[in-house]
């Protein structure tokens, strides 16, 4: 046994003996179960029939780990704990322990699933809680470089401590409905990747992680401006010439028919005249009767900058190309390599989309997209974190930025969608990056834009579904798992569930880890604040934890009615 911190088989923590056998679960005998309270021995807690209690059931070669899930009287004994019941007989309570995992009792390494199933009459312990960890906790990475998560519930002075690649090697899901703790272990995680020397980036997408102060972490803000020349807040931009044509087709909403064709085709020309100067006319590709030939020969030549983010154009002068665009496709007879006259069908047509634009260029909800003059590029701003290894986090709070025509949705999923494309490139394969989204659900499994210009929020999507094999590695954290794509959580490789009470995300959680059963989820609903079961492809089992303590919780407390009011 030596490869074990202590011995499992510790006659002071017996807690009785196998009586049933199945293929996933036994019966055990308790005989001290019916007992008051709890007894301490060397210091740690002893439960004895606890429902929730890790046992270790005694093997020759393996020990093997299970939980208590139930425990009842047999019928002839139900009255025997009433303390009316004349008759000084003793109940004798049985448990049903799921089997969870073995341990090698001579290297002390944790196996995945039970080798040899338990035997009638075998001796039960209650599991020592540096067992449990040390199961928990299998490899060699040294415990200075360890996340240190979370503490046992009962057993306080005991730490559970996880490596980066366990915990955020395979993506992380990070669950709980509103109160249960997920910003709190959001914002641990924050801490000890700093501590830890790593790289993240976090979308802070109501601001209450504006407590985050540490050295390494850099605060920035997309949308909204400076108050004044004091305030020292930095506001950034994410330039409309990043986005993709079908994100202005989302923001800007043309109709079918004469609309989006015509956007479509002044985009190309803004492009254009921005490409090649000596085309444009005050900033503008005129039409009307001018030939088409160098126009279309240009759009060949530089097909690649048209199509692709990136390629700067004036947006401003967008309403008046959209006028120029107005025309027929041809003149008459000589002129019929020119384009035609004005259109006076598709100017009345487009009257509503050039007004919609000029509302939308003006609006102080847009203005980190459309005036990005004055304020730092986000593209430059991620480019610098990450030459700077004195920047540890990067945290782009989205409070600022309205919902307004799906601002927020659309700019946060092109940020998500530059950020795969700077892992496509490699850029982050001698430095992992970790991507850490709050209220995940607002930016995953939607289509947003009308029914003529609809889009998907897919970009963390993609990170979750191929970003690892480029180091770029995310944090979902949301309280409606139903709201995330089924595809996407089955990415996850591990969870921190917090409480959860709709039955329906109860269920997809279950469905996307396997190794949360039914019996593991029913102990959801009645967890405490700030405690979760963590759970994943790189834990050998389920295990209910306190998670720790942040040095500086996020700002997420309510209004004090009492004594505002009044």
């Amino acid at each position: 046994m030596s490869g074990l911190v202590v011995s499992p088989f510790d006659r002071q923590r017996y807690v009785g003996s196998v009586c049933t056998v199945r293929p996933a679960t036994v019966e055990v005998n308790l005989p001290f179960a019916p007992r008051p309270g709890s007894t301490h021995v060397a210091g740690y807690q002893l439960q004895r029939g606890q429902v929730g209690e890790f046992v270790v059931i005694e093997g020759e070669e393996h020990a093997v780990l299970g939980r208590l899930i139930e425990t009842r009287l047999p019928e002839r004994d139900r009255l025997t704990v009433e303390p009316t019941h004349e008759r000084d007989a003793q109940p004798n309570p049985v448990g049903i322990v799921q089997l969870l995992t073995a341990v090698d009792l001579e290297t002390g390494t944790s196996l995945r699933g039970v080798p040899v199933s338990p035997r009638i009459g075998q001796h039960v312990f209650s599991a020592h809680p540096l067992v449990v960890k040390q199961v928990v906790e299998a490899g060699t990475t040294p415990e200075a470089q360890r996340i240190n998560l979370a503490r046992f519930p009962h057993a306080r002075d005991t730490v559970v401590s996880l490596s980066p690649s366990q915990l955020l090697g395979r993506h992380c899901a990070v669950l709980g409905a509103t109160g249960g703790g997920k910003s709190w272990t959001l914002a641990l995680l924050v801490e000890e990747i700093v501590r830890l020397g790593g790289k993240a980036i976090l979308f802070d997408a109501t601001g209450e992680f504006q407590t985050q102060v540490h050295p390494g972490i850099t605060h920035v803000h997309l949308g909204g401006r400076k108050v004044d020349q004091n305030d020292p807040r930095r506001f950034l931009s994410f330039p409309y010439w990043e986005l993709t044509e079908s994100d202005l087709f989302v923001l800007l909403r043309p109709s079918p028919g004469v609309q989006a064709p015509k956007l479509k085709e002044a985009l190309r020309s803004l492009k254009i005249a921005q490409v090649i100067q000596g085309m444009a006319v005050n900033g503008l590709i005129r039409k009307s009767g001018m030939p088409r030939y160098p126009f279309e020969a240009a759009c060949v030549q530089h097909g690649l900058a048209l199509r692709r983010p990136g390629t700067y154009f004036d947006i401003g002068q967008l309403s008046s190309q959209i006028w120029e665009e107005c025309v027929y496709p041809s003149g008459f007879q000589a002129q019929a390599a020119n384009w035609g006259a004005p259109n006076p069908n598709e100017q009345s047509a487009c009257a509503t989309l050039m007004s919609r634009i000029e509302s939308e260029l003006a609006s102080p909800n847009l203005e980190c997209l459309f005036a990005p003059a004055g304020l730092e590029p986000l593209p430059g701003v991620v480019e610098a974190f990450l030459a700077d290894p004195a920047q540890r986090v990067l945290r782009i709070s989205l409070e600022f930025l309205s919902f307004e025509h799906n601002a927020r949705e659309v700019v946060a999923n092109a940020v998500g969608r530059y950020l795969l494309g700077l892992a496509r490139q490699g850029r982050f394969l001698a430095n992992p990056v970790v991507a850490l989204l709050d209220e995940a659900h607002q930016f995953l499994d939607k289509s947003v834009g009308d029914e003529f210009s609809r889009t998907d929020l897919d970009a963390f999507g993609l990170i979750a579904k191929e970003g690892r094999k480029y180091s770029l590695t995310c944090v979902l954290a949301t309280q409606r798992p139903r709201d995330i794509p089924e595809d996407v959580l089955s990415q996850m490789g591990m969870f921190i569930v917090h409480r959860l009470i709709n039955e329906r995300d109860r269920n997809v959680v279950e469905k996307a880890c396997g190794d949360l059963d039914a019996s593991a989820a029913t102990f959801l609903p009645i967890l405490g604040q700030g405690e979760a079961v963590v759970v994943g492809v790189s834990s050998p089992m389920p295990l209910p934890v306190a998670i720790n303590r942040p040095q500086r919780p996020p700002s997420s407390r309510s209004a004090d009615y009492e004594n505002l009011w009044g």
